[in-house]
């Protein structure tokens, strides 16, 4: 085992030298055995690589290397499915056996060395040591706790407010004759997390007949209306603004108290005994 691999440390140099991004050496990953996935190379362009690189090359090989690098298993040949439609590359490769471990004119291989990534220690530490901190959030310090809460609090308010930008955006854009969404894919749930934020916008210009036409005019006055109202009424604004700032400061105190762990005793939230109710009744009856 030790000297395979002293023999496979030799061949460092040329598998990296085909695996640089500045040699255009056209690689893909498929799926061998339908089990893992290994990247391939067609012979042809190995051989084209080979010949055109022959001077380079020659510095990366070892001086006493007389066999092929088939013949040690450097390079396995794979089989293709036979079931598989294939137009450039597979999708699924199978492992040939001894007896065609050849190398043919138009043919798929890939390298059999095992090559250590200096950065996959780097990145499994990194990877456990974001499970363990979610797992252990039960014990973390109260501020860690909190500044979580109080993010996740603030970027609930600022995609609710987002989505009604984008809506009045979107109406008074319709109003004018076309359409024009600012993220469009936002709430599109078939996207990936890059997806909801491309594009930024869309827009389209509709040609719209006369029913859409008065309706587009009588939707126009109807926002110059509420302008107009909000404008002569600015309470409803003020109101509306002391009243989020007040929801949101609840919030938070309702985060803190209960990731602080103080909660209201059993009995205050008990059903009144009969003495409660005749007392309150009493004072009732008096007013």
């Amino acid at each position: 085992m030790d000297e395979r691999k002293e023999f496979e440390k030799q061949f460092y140099g040329l598998y990296n030298f085909f695996h640089d991004k500045k040699n255009s050496f056209r690689q893909r990953e498929v799926i061998l055995s339908n089990i893992t996935k290994v990247t391939i190379f067609r012979s042809q362009e190995f051989v084209k690589m080979i010949t055109n690189n022959l001077e380079s090359i020659k510095n990366l090989l070892p001086d006493d290397l007389k066999s092929k690098p088939l013949d040690n298993k450097l390079i396995l040949r794979m089989e293709l499915n036979p079931e598989d439609q294939i137009k450039k590359w597979p999708k699924r490769v199978y492992l040939a056996g001894d007896k065609n471990q050849k190398w043919v004119e138009d043919g798929f291989y890939t390298w059999n060395l095992k090559i250590k990534n200096p950065y996959n220690l780097v990145k499994m530490g990194i990877i456990l040591g974001i499970i363990f901190t979610i797992l252990l959030y039960p014990i973390w310090p109260f501020y860690l706790k909190f500044a979580v809460f109080k993010v996740s609090l603030y970027l609930l308010v600022f995609l609710v407010g987002l989505l009604v930008v984008r809506l009045i955006v979107y109406i008074i854009s319709r109003l004018l004759g076309c359409s024009f969404w600012i993220l469009p894919n936002i709430l599109d749930d078939t996207r990936g997390l890059v997806g909801y934020f491309v594009p930024l916008y869309s827009y389209y210009k509709y040609t719209d007949g006369w029913v859409e036409i008065v309706l587009r005019i009588v939707g126009f006055f109807g926002v110059i209306f509420i302008i107009y109202f909000l404008y002569q009424n600015p309470e409803y604004i003020y109101g509306f603004k002391e009243g989020s700032e007040q929801t949101i400061d609840d919030l938070i105190d309702w985060g803190k108290t209960k990731l602080e762990g103080v909660y209201e005793p059993i009995h205050k939230n008990a059903i009144p005994d009969l003495s409660d109710i005749l007392r309150e009744a009493e004072n009732a009856t008096d007013l």
